[in-house]
């Protein structure tokens, strides 16, 4: 099997907080070297929508959106490189999450 550092970087550079139109290209273009490596085929590589400012009225709206967007990549991603179901994924992440958060209300406690 070949490495996989295009695939590498493009998982990190997709799966990070996108805040500018800079990291957004920068996640577009890892994504589109580890496609190349691969062996896909990118018919068009030109970005279809241009990055722009939104109004900040839908802020959680769209944060939502995003955390959700990001929690679908994750229980796919657990799912396919270790072969659980994503139903077993998504179960993971719930326990993470449930594990995570009584242990931040210890640390809260202790200081």
């Amino acid at each position: 099997m070949l490495p996989r550092h295009r695939y590498k970087a493009a998982l990190q550079a997709c799966t990070g907080r996108l805040t500018n139109p800079e990291q957004i290209e920068a996640a577009r273009q890892a994504f589109l070297a580890a496609a190349e490596e691969a062996g896909l085929v990118v018919l068009d590589t030109e970005p279809a929508v241009k990055a722009t400012r939104r109004p900040a009225g839908n802020g959680k709206r769209k944060n939502r959106a995003r955390m959700e967007e990001e929690e679908d990549f994750l229980i796919r991603f657990l799912a396919r490189e270790t072969g659980i179901t994503e139903t077993q994924a998504l179960d993971l992440i719930k326990i993470d999450r449930s594990s995570l958060l009584s242990e931040a209300r210890i640390l809260k406690a202790q200081h």
